[in-house]
């Protein structure tokens, strides 16, 4: 019996299904006699490129002449169509790749001239495993050949083709068959072979066959053996291991719910029933990928192969997944677990733990899993964040529940007062208990007009603290992000800041070290009327206080000082036995060493080698000449021997011996010297007063 695939090859260009763009092409250079020397034939299996292969030899050695489509009547076309003709040469590239097979099989004999046609045609089959040097060793062949040789390369991985052989060849790219047109020609040759057949069987074929005309072709050949001529679609599914829609369905809401029990029941029912579960995971990642498409664009018609009442349910499992990014997950697990298992020894397992991998993502440490577990937790806080904002305004009304408790002990004596005012009103003195500080009414009515006055007090915080560090940053960004937006030139002041904590009144928000400039402009009132507007819109109302990271300390107790709201429970001066505090509370009231540090004065004198100092006297490293020099007497100096007594004509000490200069007021006549200082002196003596203090001699000695 001959297969049903060689018994329906096409036969003439009319008979091809799909490729509408290659026959065109085709017909059109046959018919204007503008046919090349060698074309390049690619697509997936099954698609018809060496049926075309051949078609193109039938134009070229039709009895008809050039110029005439062929009709396969012929005496060479019927030699061709049956693959005896000796001028068509169909030879297989993957079982003779060697440079040895091309010079003796095509590069020996394309000088010979045809035996029965005016061409000699070379189709050349899986063209792609030829080596590199049987491609180099056709090149030049391939790229002149005499006028009577034509080639015909066909291939399903043009990648592996060398650019030299791309660039001498005209390509054409064989598309996948439309389901359509496959489904069709199914009908058309059951109608010929008398089978009866299901359009849902066709159908199942089709979607297996994956736009290829002989692998669909094949299936109902052996469907047609294995159901007696009837092509049922039981016999489909028990044939092809295909997997009930409702099946796919209940996997793909497990997975969407996280129920790993009913995914486990699933495929032990697969097993059970001996269903293929290789052909599982592939039907499984169809139908996510439905999931997917209906996820990303949205139910329309014509997006997916789906009836509307399928779209729908498609459109109900992409919301029970959630978001776009799980679902890609799942498609990238699936497919990777498919890949496994083509070559495992345990299919089972290998799925089990895919679809364990899906249902829990705590037990997977990849990346795509901590983004869905965070992607969760952000869905949580989201509907925490929700809740929290709808609940202050539901529960005004339950805050003034335990005012009864205090009502019965400021009233006691009307005791038939509860019992003739039961209605809600009763329970406004709740408002009594929030202000203490006003003086309790007398009257019974008195509650009743004071209730419109506790309104303003839900003022307080509405929005508890964020604990969650995470949470923290990304609500600070909002609002430096928003601030930014409507107003550049003070968000720019927070564009490097962080925050630290939350504790419900009060945000503490760090800058970097060198941001003094940032923190005394965020401290200004005119920019905490812009900014704190824009971060109580986020966090609530907060107290904002800002901490430059090397002064942090002193930082935060100046700004609480600044910017402290009325809560007096809090006064920082109240813990005073406390050693650490002391210097803080004190930061505010006096300036800080390092805000007046005094100008740096150069020292005038031009010597500068001339200049003593005294090591003892340096601070942190460096002479400390600016400062006045101590009284004589407290002056320590027991490393260092005193000047002899003073004489008439005193030397300036020469620059190689460093004596201290603040030794020289030790001599108890200096009052007498500034009578011997000559006016040229005067100068010097004035510049060195200023450096050294007064009490320096100076005595210039004439020769």
């Amino acid at each position: 019996m001959e297969s049903l695939y060689r018994k329906y090859r096409p036969q003439t260009f009319a008979d091809v299904v799909g490729q509408q763009h290659v026959v065109s092409t085709l017909e059109h250079a046959v018919l204007e006699g503008k046919t090349s020397h060698a074309y390049l034939f690619c697509g997936p299996r099954g698609t018809g490129k060496t049926t075309m292969a051949r078609l193109l030899a039938k134009a070229l050695m039709c009895e008809k002449g050039p110029g005439n489509l062929p009709d396969g009547t012929c005496e060479q076309c019927q030699l061709i169509a049956r693959g005896e003709h000796p001028d068509v040469y169909e030879l297989d590239a993957a079982s003779r790749t060697g440079v040895d097979n091309v010079r003796e099989e095509i590069i020996n004999s394309v000088g010979y001239a045809p035996v029965r046609a005016n061409y000699k045609i070379y189709i050349i089959d899986e063209v792609h495993m030829l080596t590199t040097a049987a491609f180099n060793a056709l090149l030049k062949t391939l790229e002149e050949p005499p006028s009577h040789v034509v080639f015909v390369l066909c291939t399903t991985d043009p990648q592996k083709i060398p650019d030299t052989i791309l660039s001498r060849v005209q390509r054409f790219d064989f598309r996948a068959i439309g389901s359509e047109d496959i489904e069709a020609h199914l009908e058309d040759i059951c109608a010929q072979e008398g089978f009866a057949f299901d359009k849902s069987a066709l159908s199942l074929i089709v979607r297996h066959a994956r736009g290829g005309m002989r692998d669909a072709l094949s299936t109902l050949e052996k469907l047609s053996v294995f159901g007696d001529g009837n092509i049922s679609i039981d016999s489909a599914q028990d044939l092809l291991g295909e997997v009930s829609g409702s099946m796919l369905v209940s996997v793909a809401c497990a997975i969407a719910e996280r129920n790993v029990p009913t995914l486990f029941d699933a495929v032990s029912g697969l097993v059970t029933s001996g269903r293929d579960l290789l052909q599982f995971s592939r039907e499984l990642a169809g139908h996510l990928r439905d999931v997917y498409v209906v996820s990303a664009v949205g139910a329309k018609p014509g997006v997916v192969d789906a009836t509307e009442d399928e779209l729908q349910n498609l459109k109900d499992e992409a919301l029970a997944f959630g978001s776009v990014d799980r679902i890609s997950r799942a498609l990238a697990v699936i497919n990777d677990a498919g890949n496994e298992m083509r070559t495992a020894t345990n299919q089972r397992l290998v799925l089990e733990i895919a679809l364990t991998r899906l249902a829990r993502p705590k037990s997977d440490m990849t990346l795509d899993s901590l983004a869905d577990r965070v992607s969760q937790l952000e869905r949580q806080v989201a509907q925490l964040s929700a809740n929290a904002v709808v609940q202050p305004a539901n529960s005004a009304a339950p805050v003034a529940a335990p005012a009864p408790a205090s009502k019965p002990a400021s009233a006691p004596a009307p005791s038939p007062a509860p019992a003739s005012q039961p209605p809600v009103q009763q329970v406004a003195p709740a408002p009594q208990r929030v202000s203490q500080a006003v003086p309790a009414p007398k009257s019974a009515p008195a509650p009743a007009k004071q209730a419109p006055s506790p309104a303003p007090a839900p003022s307080a915080p509405v929005t508890p603290a964020v604990t969650d560090a995470g949470e923290l940053q990304r609500k600070w960004k909002q609002a430096v992000d928003a601030l930014v937006r409507t107003n550049p030139s003070r968000g720019s002041l927070l564009l490097t800041s962080s925050i630290l904590s939350d504790d419900g009144n009060r945000l503490l928000v760090n800058l970097p070290k060198g941001s003094g400039f940032a923190v005394k402009m965020l401290d200004r009132s005119d920019v905490r009327s812009i900014v704190d507007p824009v971060v109580e819109s986020i966090f609530g109302r907060r107290s904002i206080v800002y901490a430059e990271a090397s002064l942090q300390g002193a930082n935060i107790a100046r700004n609480q000082r600044a910017a402290a709201p009325a809560p007096a429970p809090r006064p920082v001066p109240a813990p005073a036995p406390a050693p650490a505090p002391a210097p803080v509370s004190a930061a505010p009231s006096q300036p800080m060493p390092w805000d007046d540090v005094p100008a740096y004065e150069p020292v005038p004198y031009d010597d500068a080698a001339a200049m003593s100092y005294d090591e003892d006297a340096q601070v942190n490293g460096v002479p400390d000449i600016a400062a006045p020099a101590p009284a004589p007497e407290s002056e320590p100096t027991p490393a260092r021997k005193p000047a002899p007594a003073p004489s008439s004509k005193p030397a300036i000490p020469a620059a190689p011996k460093p004596s201290p200069v603040t030794a020289a007021p030790a001599a108890p006549a200096a009052p007498a010297a500034p009578a011997e200082v000559p006016p040229e002196a005067k100068d010097i003596m004035a510049m060195l007063t200023d450096v050294f203090g007064d009490g320096v001699t100076v005595s210039v000695e004439k020769k």
